[in-house]
C-alpha cells in the first residue's frame, strides 16, 4: 500500500466504529495512533516536496519569461542592422522558449494542486490523530472507572461469603434471627456504600468530560472569534 492509499485510508477512518468491533480498543486505538503519527512524517515530507517543486516552476517561468523578453530585445537589434538570419535564429530560440514556459504553466498548475491536496490530508490526519488522543484518554479512564467498580464489587461479594459462613455456623433461636438481622444489615450497608462510590466516580467522570467539552467550545470561539476579526 504506497502512502497516499494508506493516508486515505487513516483519514476515512471511523475511529468510534473500529473501536466497537475490537477485541481490545484501547490496544487498537494506541497502535492506530502510532500509524498515524507514522504516516505524517512521511506525508509531511511529502508536502515539503510538492511545496518545493511549486517554488522550483515558478523561478523556471521567471526565468523563461526573462529569457523571452531577452530575445525580443536581441531580435529587434539584429532586425535593425539587417541581420535577418541572425534575428530569425533569435526568433526561433524565444519560441521554443515560449513553448517551454507554456507547457511550465500546465506543470504549475498540477504541482498547485498536489501541494495544495498534501497540505489538506496533512492538516486531516493531524486532526484524525488528535480525535484518536481523545479517544484514548477517555477509553483509560472508562477503564480505571471499571476497575474500581470491579475492586468494590469483589469487596462486597467476599464480605458476603464471609457473613453467609457465619450465619450458617451460628446457633439457632432468637439469639441466631437477631444476629441474621444484623448480618443482613451489615450485607446492605455494603452494598449501599458500593453503589454510591460507583455513582460518585461516574459524576467525576462525567465532570471532568464536561470540563474538557467546555474547554473546548471555548478554545474553539475564541479561534472564530479571531478568524472573523481577521476578515
Amino acid at each position: 500500500m504506497n502512502l497516499i492509499e494508506r493516508i486515505s485510508r487513516l483519514i476515512s477512518a471511523n475511529i468510534n466504529h473500529l473501536l466497537d468491533q475490537a477485541e481490545d480498543p484501547e490496544l487498537m486505538v494506541k497502535q492506530m495512533i502510532r500509524d498515524m503519527e507514522g504516516s505524517i512524517v512521511e506525508l509531511r515530507r511529502e508536502t515539503v516536496r510538492g511545496v518545493a517543486r511549486v517554488k522550483q516552476i515558478e523561478k523556471q517561468i521567471a526565468t523563461s519569461g526573462a529569457q523571452i523578453e531577452e530575445y525580443e530585445k536581441l531580435a529587434k537589434t539584429a532586425l535593425k542592422k539587417g541581420e535577418d538570419d541572425q534575428t530569425r535564429e533569435i526568433l526561433s530560440k524565444k519560441i521554443h522558449t515560449v513553448k517551454v514556459r507554456e507547457t511550465l504553466d500546465k506543470e504549475l498548475v498540477n504541482a498547485r494542486e498536489v501541494a495544495d491536496r498534501l497540505r489538506s490530508d496533512l492538516a486531516r490526519l493531524e486532526d484524525q490523530v488528535q480525535s484518536a488522543r481523545r479517544k484514548k484518554e477517555e477509553l483509560i479512564r472508562r477503564k480505571h472507572l471499571a476497575e474500581a467498580n470491579l475492586r468494590s464489587q469483589e469487596a462486597t461479594r467476599k464480605s458476603t461469603e464471609m457473613i453467609k459462613t457465619s450465619t450458617e455456623t451460628a446457633s439457632g433461636g432468637a439469639a441466631g434471627e437477631s444476629r441474621i438481622a444484623d448480618y443482613e444489615d451489615e450485607i446492605t450497608r455494603i452494598e449501599s456504600i458500593a453503589e454510591a462510590e460507583r455513582e460518585m466516580l461516574q459524576q467525576d467522570v462525567q465532570k471532568e468530560l464536561d470540563l474538557q467539552k467546555l474547554s473546548e467550545d471555548t478554545a474553539i470561539e475564541e479561534e472564530l472569534k479571531r478568524l472573523k476579526g481577521e476578515i
